[in-house]
């Protein structure tokens, strides 16, 4: 390929020509958040201008955040944790983190970051080897594994060093002990991640040491060494080593480099553009280092050189050299090898060695045809190929990543327009289609933008919004929408932007979707900067057009049945848009977190229980994350008596949306009971509350987890009432069961929430309950509903009745079937009722039929009446 540089190359942008480029600077000038943007980008390029004044860039990032998870044996009480830098080298040690996994919460320790030098350690260094304090170089700590959340208690005000330790002979073993025991639960586990830096690797590694005490001293447990031979005692647990060199990743330059090439574009300043000639060179022999590491171990500490975030950075460095191209800083020389580069990746990236994308199935998430990795391996080579047209294989390149996306389009995205893994994985996917869709529409004139699954794809980004939520959007700031945190998501994840982006595509082939897409987006807080993995800076400036007019889309309760979200709002309330809660009944077990039946809940523009969202990957919290005890779910106490996380699926039964009542039911096939069965309804009809009933068949312990956004609670013999933000309370009122022992605990949420840490109570029933729970939100100062049992006269013993009154004195009647046949009940004692969800109605929803004063309630089903005049 002829090199794209110097004169003659002004329209080789990729996005834009010479002529067009004038047209992009004024936007950026004359719109205001795009003028913010460009500043941003403006001070980070220059901050990393001056970072390259101070060190080269192997060493701006090269510290790597190594995790060890370890399970606590039983009689333990407390851990000693210990530092191990053995054999001949140098190695650097900043921080220590301590996580206890099965919350997400981190555990507090005293000057794990050597900020007070060695208060709170021993050190033992034998002769000859040397052990000394240093300033932290700048940015040393800044990348951590993907997904890993910020450390709380980190005094960030402290100065900031590490521990250099350096060893003379092969042998060598130079120990940092934490002096401090510390407090652990038995058979719960923790992970220890240390911060640490490597030049070369030592010739044996760095690794983590976890001793145990128990109340008596040291704890001794006796185990077989090997499959004979006699017995030995083991009294601690060790990581594997690390021993890999740590140079800066390439992934910590990429969003620095986009605002170096953006300075070129917006101001001409050749002196932007040679840094980021610097930056590309370095990060495309880095990326073929990792992905080669990668190849050859089949994972890595990390996944940065994996196939989907390779594919990421293939496009958007792809983009970058296109941008500073005309600006003829590279040398012959340079070009070549750029090039070369290029090439390597390309090429690495179709080598089913790497990645697995031949197979339609695959044992691991990761893998095969199905997955988001293979849906940013194959846009980031179809971008490659676009912008490099004469490379030798650009064309099969291209046919290759048209191939691969239309066979999801047609395979993996459902009928709704969702991906589905989750929310978070939706957007990542569309973000990538998005660019290499813009590019084949420019310089192919093909337009993806037309099919039906890519508006799908923009709609599930719409529907799925959570109401406006005043308590993300901070003190004084307008309440924004966000999107939900269901299995691996996070709320704070800023998807909307994408609508920002795409809008302008939709304009003249849907206007409807274009004009729904902006008012979502503008709702959303109107994002224009790319966050989260592997940003592409030149979206935030060339994409969003704000002046594009909106239309409000008609959100209701919808279900997505592929993805096995059902949510509930209500648009005709008095509130509108205010109420809005999500139920998960999955088919799907992407990601495998065990939250069968969870759901979140908002009242008056506030989170009042949350998913918990997801962690990091590699730190070890995820055992949280994923967990049962971390959502709003019926735990069952197995064979041993410890509690089972509940199904990876269920099976959706029915759904049911009214103007008065909407109802989710769904089997959760818990193997620990013989039937268990999840009735969700939002009760409307100007009550705005929620119940909560489970039918369990089986004899099996039972704990019901609620977690709440707030900050304390009262708690009664029947009743949960929890404050919560904004002035704003959850009562959980109890019919059943009766006198049920109601622990607290708290855990963590992700994803930055304002509360990072949620109440957590444990509603524990006898072996034959059923329960069911009125969810109330309120305002502070409003008392919460009361429930009282009706009696009926000679009712089946699994037929109840039960009058829940709210404080303005409206009443409503729930009647719950837990028999395996029809029932008739005679409601003459309580007056005139009618029956919501819709009255003798094919799958109504409302569980029966009403005649008179007669209730023939359906098997399995409940019933929710009103008093006629309501």
């Amino acid at each position: 390929m002829k090199p794209i540089n110097g004169e003659g190359a002004a329209a080789s942008y990729g996005l834009y020509d010479a002529d067009e480029l004038k047209a992009v600077r004024n936007r950026i000038r004359e719109n205001s958040a795009l003028q913010q943007e460009y500043l941003r980008q403006k001070e980070l390029s220059e901050r990393y201008a001056a970072q390259a004044m101070t060190a080269p860039l192997e060493e701006q990032a090269n510290f790597r955040t190594y995790p060890f998870v370890f399970k606590v044996p039983k009689g333990v009480r407390h851990a000693l944790i210990s530092i191990h830098i053995a054999g001949k080298g140098i190695a650097r040690i900043s921080d220590m983190r301590l996580t206890h996994s099965q919350r997400g919460l981190p555990v507090e320790l005293g000057n794990a970051n050597f900020a007070q030098d060695l208060a709170q350690w021993n050190a033992e260094v034998a002769e000859g080897n040397e052990l000394r304090l240093l300033p932290l170089p700048f940015g040393a700590a800044a990348l951590q594994p993907s997904g890993v959340t910020t450390a709380s208690g980190v005094d960030t005000a402290a100065k900031a060093q590490c521990v250099c330790i350096k060893n003379a002979v092969t042998d060598a073993d130079t120990v940092l002990y934490y002096g401090t025991p510390i407090p652990v639960q038995a058979g719960e586990h923790y992970s220890i991640q240390i911060t640490l830096s490597l030049e070369a690797p030592l010739t044996v590694g760095v690794y983590t040491e976890v001793r145990f005490q128990g109340d008596e001293g040291p704890l001794e447990r006796e185990g077989p060494l090997g499959h004979e031979g006699p017995l030995v005692r083991e009294t601690s647990l060790c990581s594997p080593p690390f021993n890999r060199a740590t140079p800066s990743p390439w992934a910590y330059f990429l969003e620095a480099a986009g605002a170096d090439a953006n300075r070129f574009m917006v101001e001409g300043d050749l002196a932007s553009a040679e840094r980021c000639k610097q930056k590309l060179l370095y990060m495309l022999c880095d990326i073929i280092l990792g992905m080669e590491i990668f190849k050859a171990t089949g994972w890595h500490d990390d996944d940065i050189y994996g196939a989907v975030h390779i594919g990421r950075g293939l496009a958007v460095l792809a983009v970058i050299y296109r941008q500073i191209a005309p600006s003829g800083v590279f040398g012959p020389d340079e070009e070549a090898l750029l090039l070369a580069f290029f090439r390597y990746i390309a090429n690495l990236m179709m080598d089913t060695g790497y990645y697995r994308y031949d197979l339609a199935e695959f044992p691991d998430e990761k893998g095969g045809m199905r997955s988001n990795w293979n849906a940013d391996r194959a846009t980031g080579l179809g971008v490659y190929a676009l912008l490099f047209p004469q490379e030798p294989k650009a064309l099969e390149y291209l046919e290759h990543a048209l191939s691969v996306v239309d066979w999801q389009l047609e395979h993996v995205v459902d009928d709704c327009g969702a991906w589905p893994e989750n929310i978070r994985y939706h957007g990542a996917v569309l973000h990538r289609y998005f660019l290499f869709f813009v590019l084949l529409k420019r310089i192919k004139g093909a337009d993806y933008f037309k099919h039906e699954k890519i508006k799908g794809m923009y709609r599930f980004l719409i529907g799925t919004a959570v109401p406006a939520d005043r308590i993300q959007a901070g003190l004084g700031s307008p309440a924004v929408m966000l999107t939900p945190a269901v299995g691996d998501a996070n709320v704070q994840e800023h998807w909307f932007r994408l609508l920002g982006y795409a809008a302008a595509s939709f304009v003249e082939n849907d206007p409807k979707l274009a004009q729904e897409m902006i008012w979502a987006w503008r709702r959303g807080g109107a994002p224009v900067r790319d966050t989260g993995a592997f940003p592409y800076p030149l979206a935030a400036l060339l994409f969003p057009q704000p002046d594009l007019p909106e239309e409000a889309p008609e959100l209701g309760s919808i279900h997505y049945p592929g993805m096995g979200y059902v949510i509930f709002r209500n648009p005709q309330g008095p509130n509108r848009y205010e109420h809005y809660a999500i139920y998960e009944a999955s088919p799907l077990t992407y990601h495998a977190h065990h939250d069968e039946g969870h759901f979140s809940i908002w009242s008056n523009q506030v989170a009042l229980t949350l998913d918990s969202g997801t962690g990091g990957y590699y730190n070890g919290d995820r055992h949280w994350y994923v967990s049962s005890a971390a959502h709003n779910v019926v735990q069952f106490a197995g064979p041993a008596g410890e509690w089972e996380e509940v199904p990876l699926r269920s099976q959706c039964e029915q759904v049911v949306f009214s103007a008065d009542l909407d109802y989710v039911q769904s089997k959760i096939p818990d193997p620990n009971i013989r039937e268990y069965h999840r009735h969700f309804a939002f009760i409307k009809a100007g009550l705005e509350v929620y119940l909560v009933w489970d039918r369990i068949d089986g004899e099996a312990g039972r704990v019901w987890n609620l977690h709440t956004l707030s900050t304390d609670a009262d708690i009664g013999e029947q009743h949960i009432d929890a404050y919560c933000l904004g002035g704003m309370r959850l009562s959980a009122v109890i019919a059943e069961p009766k006198r049920p022992v109601i622990v607290t605990d708290q855990g963590a949420v992700a994803g930055n929430y304002p509360l990072p840490v949620q109440q957590h109570f444990k509603v524990y029933g006898r072996a034959s309950d059923d329960y069911l729970v009125l969810l109330h939100p309120h305002e502070e100062g409003e008392p919460s509903a009361h429930i009282e049992a009706i009696d009926l006269g000679n009712l089946p013993l699994q037929v109840r009745c039960y009058k829940i009154t709210k404080p303005d004195g409206a009443w409503f009647i729930v009647v719950v079937n837990g028999s395996n046949r029809t029932q008739t009940l005679n409601l003459a004692a309580l007056g005139s009722l009618r029956l919501l969800g819709g009255q003798n109605q094919a799958n109504s929803g409302n569980g029966g039929e009403l005649s008179g004063q007669s209730l023939q309630i359906e098997a399995n089903r409940l019933c929710v009446l009103l008093p006629q005049s309501a």
